[in-house]
């Protein structure tokens, strides 16, 4: 599942590699509201899951993308 969404973030924000600086939210400024909102949707297509709209914005790193999935998919 992790390796997933981290091909995931690292396609749309077209990112050579997943490090932990550009794979925050605050610290990579690629990952806009529209990036945001793009990984969201690929990952909710991808899982067949649904996030709320606070989720949505809750979401600061790659880190709340594995909790959110994770607590989806039990």
């Amino acid at each position: 599942m992790k390796e997933t969404i981290n091909e995931i973030v690292i396609e749309i924000l077209e990112l050579d590699e997943a490090s932990e600086e550009l794979l925050d939210r605050e610290k990579n400024a690629t990952w806009d509201s529209i990036k945001h909102l793009e990984i969201i949707m690929a990952i909710e297509e991808e899982f067949d899951i649904r996030f709320t709209a606070t989720e949505v914005t809750a979401v600061k790193n790659i880190q709340d993308l594995y909790a959110y999935v994770e607590k989806k998919l039990v």
